[in-house]
């Protein structure tokens, strides 16, 4: 850095306490304080830190001398000499001696405004949560910490392992058929069942492992310094010895004994919730618990001697849930089934069809199972599996079925759980549809695909009952990434994945259906607008964090629109049509949201289409109506001409003069960037190697799309250019949003190292925009930052923004990238910003964007 372009000390010390003290340490509520490493001396110290140690004036003082008690020379646990040694950063804990509390503490070193190495630290009172973790109870039946001691000693552990770099597994355990030993052998043989799984899995822990109940049959042990694979050898084992211990005999031996469960390893750097942790597990043992179920199901029926007739007359239910169940249901053949007995009662349609034992069935998907296709069964097993489990109240699961002629039949099984006032399964409730016709069902997913969906629009719209459903359209966000990341056969399994979610979700009233690609429909015949908001929330909290298949780890969004019947469209082509629109609409706003279809969205789109149009006809008619203007660039201390941007415009004939803004994202949508894009590069090519005649070193900026470097001849495109127009590729500088470079870096990466050998410049536009602006600094390619003209409006009167953007000319300059400043109109704004050691600005005050006849005068008068 230049000398006079630093910013003189006094200056440099009143912008870091405005900065890192003043404006962000004094509103935080952890303690701070730094200190001369060789000295001890106080140099600053927060406001949160002098209340609590009651001091008004610190600085300057002996840390030790005011901050300890009784001390006479340096406090023996300072870390200084352990930071030193590169432990850095250093967590550790403290009791104070002065306060007689215990602090959490983050120390580190750093350099002080005049250079000299200084110690921060940063601190927690932690008092509180060691007498909670102290005074933790301790479940009385099991003997094991309970779900609040847990809690607090989850994140104990998670700030032990960061701070020793080694990792630890959440496991979660879920006992086998507890509330059907409590149904059937009392509350007492339950708990004995409870302890005897405790005591299994007690013998395997070590003394740093964590152990507690959540609630209920689930419980959390926390192994230490254990990874997934050890710790599932040690579930195992646990496992085992908790069968042995609840295996039964008798009519007791349908049950599942021992538990299930599942195991999530956080890694030390991994800043994973407890929540999100315990979903993780919680999902995997569920994975696990079905399976067993599954299993233990199909076992059980091979033992099973041929199912015996029952009189129907025997059959007992719920007689007053009746109705409600059916009135969730269709007509078709109908099935019920008393939950507290788990016997089905089924139509003798059905039987007679099927060639079912009788109406009457004690086990149900055992005698199904074996009428059921192999490539079916698991599906069908699975969704029975989660009615019995409680996990959810309703049912959907299409599969085949031979009948008694041997033919395999498309079924569709849907039901509904009723519950009584305690919130017990009652009445379970349902229809299986005959759907006749493979042809109409997808068979990646098992929907019915859009062939059916337009048949039952188009009934609906012939019916009464038209006049009040809802079409929903969802699309998964980047799904081409995560066939990228894969494949498409992992991308397949993602869609399936999401079929389930979606089936598992549906209410009584709406069935969904497989469209084109990862676009999948849902038809709600009834529930109104509200129906479809809780539906879709339920969809996308599903999705909110990272999901895992075949032991690969993948993130996924999804976006919607919806419009509803008659007032969006009188036609399936209609609903269909205006529901896509609202989908573009709801990605174009920012992805993962439902809009429903609206006249403001028909509008924009409409005018679009139509622009999009215009567009491509002024690109195949020579670049009709495109125009790229020049805006100066100035040397930010003496005003003196440096550089340009060359910015895009573009006049129609139809839509008049429309802004950038408006304009170039349809160009990107429609792909005639990529022609426009190269042809404002060459414009401005040409224009430089004009410029560099008369000025030299005038460099020119070009804006450039992601997606301009995703053709794998763009950098020919730009050799080619340069060498056509003879302009000096070191006068040349690509622009690249601060969001694009942050989002797409590891994939551009080798694009961005190959457009620097060529010699061309990048520059970050935008800065201070995005969600990463001073991470992003490290890793980027960037040559040039250009701060956005955000800082620039209100900076007379902002303290924030001056302050931030003296921290970034620093800090670039630091790292040997240079700064301009967008957005500079007024004398006064110049005046505020030009001893801020800027290397170049750009705004109106020094020049609007004018065409190059003009820009040419601009620099021969200039020159």
């Amino acid at each position: 850095m230049e000398g006079e372009r630093k910013i003189p000390g006094q200056k440099r010390e009143e912008l870091l306490e405005n900065w890192v003290l003043g404006e962000i340490m004094d509103s935080i509520g952890a303690y701070v304080y730094v200190t001369d490493v060789e000295t001890d001396e106080i140099l600053f110290m927060n406001r949160a830190m002098k209340e609590a140690f009651s001091l008004e004036q610190p600085e300057g003082k002996v840390c030790w001398q005011v901050l300890q008690k009784g001390m006479e020379r340096r406090c023996e646990f300072c870390p200084r000499q352990i930071l030193r040694e590169g432990a850095d950063p250093y967590f550790w804990e403290e009791t104070n001696t002065k306060t007689g509390r215990v602090y959490e503490n983050y120390d580190s070193l750093i350099h002080w405004t005049d250079g000299r190495l200084a110690h921060v630290q940063q601190s927690i009172d932690i008092t509180e949560r060691k007498k909670l973790v102290a005074e933790a109870e301790v479940d009385e039946l099991t003997g094991v910490l309970n779900r609040r001691a847990g809690r607090i000693a989850f994140e104990a552990m998670k700030k032990k392992a960061h701070s020793e770099a080694v990792p630890f597994t959440l496991c979660m355990y879920d006992l086998n058929d507890l509330k059907r030993v409590n149904d059937s052998f009392g509350h007492s043989e339950g708990d004995n069942y409870l302890q005897i799984c405790a005591g299994a899995m007690q013998k395997g822990l070590s003394p740093e492992d964590v152990f507690f109940r959540m609630s209920g049959d689930e419980f959390i042990i926390l192994m230490y310094g254990c990874g997934e694979r050890e710790a599932s050898k040690r579930m195992q084992e646990a496992q085992r010895l908790a069968e042995q211990g609840t295996a039964r005999s008798g009519e007791a031996a349908e049950l599942l004994p021992g538990f299930s469960y599942g195991v999530f390893e956080l890694g030390s750097d991994e800043n994973i919730g407890f929540q999100a942790a315990f979903d993780e597990a919680d999902a995997r043992m569920y994975v696990q618990k079905r399976k067993r179920h599954i299993q233990w199901a199909e076992k059980r029926a091979a033992q099973m001697k041929p199912a015996e007739k029952v009189a129907a007359a025997d059959f007992e239910y719920d007689q007053s849930l009746l109705y409600d169940a059916l009135v969730k249901s269709t007509e078709d053949y109908i099935y019920l089934c008393n939950m507290k007995t788990g016997m089905f009662r089924y139509p003798k349609s059905m039987v007679e069809e099927f060639d079912l034992p009788g109406e009457v069935l004690q086990n149900a998907a055992a005698v199904w199972s074996e009428r059921i296709h192999e490539h079916d069964r698991k599906a069908f097993l699975e969704s029975n599996q989660e009615i019995s489990d409680g996990r959810t109240d309703s049912h959907s699961v299409e599969f085949r079925a031979r009948n008694r002629r041997g033919e395999w039949i498309w079924l569709r099984c849907r039901g509904h759980l009723e519950r009584d006032e305690k919130g017990e399964p009652v009445l379970f409730a349902g229809i299986m549809e005959n759907l006749g016709r493979k042809n109409r069902v997808d068979h990646l997913t098992g929907l019915p695909n859009k062939v059916v969906l337009e048949h039952q629009v188009d009934t609906l719209l012939e019916s009464n009952s038209g006049k009040g459903f809802a079409f929903l359209l969802l699309d998964l966000d980047d799904f081409k990434n995560i066939n990228d990341l894969y494949d498409r056969l992992f991308g397949d399994r993602v869609l399936r994945l999401l079929s389930r979610r979606i089936q598992s979700l549906l209410p009584p009233y709406a069935s969904a259906y497989r469209m084109d690609g990862d676009e999948f429909a849902v038809l709600f015949r009834g529930g109104g607008k509200n129906a479809v908001l809780e539906f879709y929330a339920a969809l996308k909290e599903s999705f909110e964090r990272q999901q895992e298949s075949d032991g690969k780890k993948f993130f996924c969004t999804l976006s919607a629109g919806c419009t509803f019947c008659p007032r969006d469209g009188a036609s399936y082509l209609d609903l269909v049509k205006h529901a896509h629109y609202s989908l573009e609409y709801a990605k174009a706003a920012g992805k993962n949201r439902l809009l429903f279809f609206s006249e403001e969205i028909l509008q924009s789109k409409k005018h679009a289409l139509g622009m999009t149009e215009e567009l491509r006809y002024c690109v195949e008619n020579g670049m009709q109506g495109f125009s790229v203007f020049y805006q100066p660039q100035v040397i930010a201390e003496t005003g003196g001409f440096c550089g340009a941007e060359a910015l895009l415009r573009w006049n129609s004939e139809k839509y008049g003069s429309v802004p950038p803004s408006e304009f170039i994202p349809l160009l990107e949508e429609s792909g005639l960037i990529h022609p426009v894009g190269r042809w404002v590069f060459t414009q401005a090519a040409a224009a430089c190697a004009q410029w560099e005649a008369y000025r030299k070193g005038s460099p020119i900026s070009v804006n450039v799309s992601y997606l301009q470097l995703e053709r794998e001849d763009f950098l020919d495109f730009l050799t080619g250019t340069l060498q056509k127009t003879g302009a000096s590729p070191e006068h040349m500088v690509l622009e690249f949003t601060e969001s694009c470079i942050a989002y797409n870096l590891d994939a551009l990466s080798e694009s961005f190292r190959s457009i620097r050998k060529l010699g061309i410049k990048i520059a970050m536009d935008d800065f201070g925009t995005g969600y990463s602006s001073l991470g992003i600094l490290k890793q980027s390619p960037a040559d040039i930052v250009k701060i956005d003209r955000a800082f620039v409006r209100d900076i007379r009167n902002s303290s924030f923004d001056s302050t931030f953007i003296r921290f970034i000319v620093e800090l670039c300059h630091d790292v040997g990238i240079t700064v301009c400043l967008e957005g500079v109109e007024t004398w006064e704004e110049y005046e505020t910003v030009r001893p801020m050691a800027l290397d170049s600005i750009q705004g109106f005050l020094f020049g609007k964007p004018m065409p190059q006849e003009n820009f040419d005068a601009l620099l021969r008068q200039s020159g």
